[in-house]
């Protein structure tokens, strides 16, 4: 916490004004981090996640499966800000308390969410857009 002295617009002072310096603190630590992190591989999906029963997208790192009838992949929302490996990539360490961010993915032609019974009957639709947001 920082205190500041406030003068008033009369010149007389004003008082004592605290300002919170937490947040930038954790922004830039954030920004460090994404900088220097290498302990993550740029070339494999979160390997986190590897016991979860999905199935990896190779070419864009991205986990992927079929949920409750329904295909998904993992995409990046927040973490996005944390990536540091190649466009169009998922991010391959960030989790929070080990949930990624995922999304329920288009049909063709944007048409509803495809079904599935299992994660390979969602390999068609795999590099097709959200059809929500990308959240945990």
């Amino acid at each position: 916490v920082v205190s500041t002295q406030s003068t008033g617009s009369d010149g007389g002072g004003g008082g004592v004004r605290s300002v919170n310096m937490s947040p930038l603190i954790v922004l830039l630590a954030l920004l460090f981090v994404k900088g220097t992190d290498t302990r993550y591989p740029f070339d494999t999906c979160n390997p986190g996640m590897v016991n979860e029963g999905w199935e990896c997208n190779k070419d864009n790192l991205c986990w992927y499966g079929c949920q409750k009838g329904y295909c998904w992949s993992q995409c990046n929302g927040v973490s996005e800000a944390l990536w540091v490996g190649k466009e169009g990539t998922c991010n391959t360490w960030w989790h929070y308390f080990w949930s990624i961010e995922w999304c329920w993915l288009y049909g063709d032609d944007y048409g509803e969410t495809p079904t599935c019974e299992t994660n390979s009957d969602c390999i068609p639709y795999l590099y097709n857009e959200c059809s929500g947001p990308c959240s945990l």
